[in-house]
Parts: C-alpha cells; sequence; structure tokens
C-alpha cells in the first residue's frame, strides 16, 4: 500500500507593510480620469477632469525625451520596501473609475512609447455604457497594463459603516482576480475618502498599497500615498509642475 502523502498547507501571505521601509525619495503620481474631447461650456466638470488625446500624446512624448521612467504602482510598492530597484526618474501614470476611453485612447498611446500604468476599476461599472468591458479590462492586463481596485461602486468610504466598506474594499479586489486570474495588488480611495479605520482594512484584505487624491511628497505610508491631478484645459507646460515636488508632505 503506497504511503499516503500530505498535501502541505500553503504558507499565508504575512499582513503587508504599513510603513515603507526604505526612503526612494519624491516619486511623481499623477492622476488621471478621461482622455477625450469634451465641450467645456456643455460639461465644464468632465472637461477638467478630461485631457485630449492629442494633449495626451504630448505629455507621453515629454515624459520621454526628458529620460522619464513610468512604472506600475506596484512596482513603486515593491520599490518603497526594498523589494526591487527604483529607476532613476520614476513616475507613476494611473488612471481612476475604469472608462471606456482607457482602452480606446489611452493605451494606444501609452503602447506607442512603451509605459505602463496603473488602471483602478469600479467593478460594478465594468460593462456599462461608457465604461470598460470585461474584455477590455483583460486588454489592458494584457498589454503590461496595471489593474487594480477602486470598490465595488465608488461609495465615499469614510462614511458608511465598517462592515460594508470592508465588503467594498474585499469583494472587489475577489472580483477582479476571479475575472483576470491574478493578483490584485494596488487600491485607490473612492473620492480620495478614507480613514485610518479603512486604511487598516484596506491592509488586511492583502493590498500592498493604496493611493488617495491628496497632494503631497511624503511616500512612507503604504496605504496613503499622495498624487496629483492632472486637469483639462491646460497648456504641455503644466506637464513640468504636475511632476515637481512639493514642498508640503
Amino acid at each position: 500500500t503506497p504511503t499516503p502523502t500530505r498535501t502541505p498547507t500553503p504558507t499565508p501571505e504575512p499582513t503587508p507593510a504599513l510603513l515603507a521601509q526604505q526612503d526612494i525619495g519624491y516619486v511623481p503620481i499623477l492622476m488621471y480620469h478621461y482622455v477625450r474631447d469634451v465641450d467645456e461650456g456643455a460639461d465644464p466638470l468632465g472637461y477638467r477632469l478630461s485631457i485630449t488625446p492629442d494633449l495626451f500624446e504630448q505629455q507621453m512624448q515629454w515624459l520621454a525625451d526628458n529620460d522619464y521612467t513610468p512604472i506600475r504602482m506596484d512596482h513603486l510598492a515593491d520599490c518603497l520596501r526594498g523589494l526591487t530597484d527604483c529607476p532613476d526618474n520614476a513616475v507613476v501614470i494611473t488612471f481612476d473609475d475604469g472608462y471606456e476611453d482607457a482602452a480606446t485612447a489611452a493605451l494606444p498611446i501609452l503602447e506607442r512609447y512603451g509605459f505602463p500604468a496603473t488602471f483602478y476599476i469600479v467593478t460594478e461599472f465594468v460593462g456599462r455604457p461608457g465604461y470598460l468591458s470585461w474584455e477590455q479590462v483583460a486588454l489592458l492586463h494584457a498589454s503590461g497594463m496595471e489593474i487594480g481596485s477602486h470598490s465595488l461602486t465608488h461609495p465615499d468610504l469614510a462614511a458608511i459603516d465598517l462592515d460594508a466598506a470592508e465588503a467594498q474594499i474585499v469583494q472587489s479586489k475577489a472580483i477582479l482576480e476571479q475575472q483576470l486570474g491574478i493578483p490584485i495588488r494596488s487600491f485607490c480611495y473612492p473620492i480620495g475618502s478614507y480613514s485610518p479605520e479603512v486604511a487598516d482594512l484596506v491592509r488586511a484584505a492583502g493590498y500592498t498599497n493604496a493611493v488617495t487624491t491628496h497632494q503631497g511628497r511624503n511616500l512612507e505610508q503604504m496605504f496613503e500615498i499622495p498624487r496629483r491631478r492632472v486637469l483639462g484645459g491646460e497648456t504641455l507646460a503644466a506637464l513640468a509642475w504636475y511632476l515637481s515636488e512639493p514642498t508640503f508632505d
């Protein structure tokens, strides 16, 4: 009779560290929403959240011409933990919400320059008019982009009870992992709203990092990482300011 073999119990992943273990200096993290043409008079808010495809192409060309190296948020998190080297002149390009033009307008431009980016997806918005389909989310991943979670339904996580917030954080991660067959490591707080308790839930769910909508230069808090929102209606010259190190934390 063959000796029975015992299947080893998988070792659980350790809870990600709360603080960075390595000071790599300031890395600008750019926050985009739409890449599209919008009429300012018809939609003033949408206009400010939208970069035209032509300007986005110019911005990517400017990054290439000035020797910036775009990396994904999961790469930056590994840099901050000392798990990998961070390139000189690193920059992170992020997109919130999962709009359809991420695949139709932003992706072709990013691919032309060989630039990776991180796309934060609201899982229950996938497939709605104006938003990515699951096939397009998979295309982004297959093209070398990182897919992160932006919750199930985009609520203010600091304004709902913690059980509901936990469901938003945990279930969105599970849905993305099931759909794509990959681990989801990065989280983005809807409307940038969070509390220490919400940040703890993100960490406990197994994400390695979370970004806010706050500006700042302090990258020490792994679940409160600041970004700069890139606004529509500005010239290419404004990009240098978005990349400059803030004078405040």
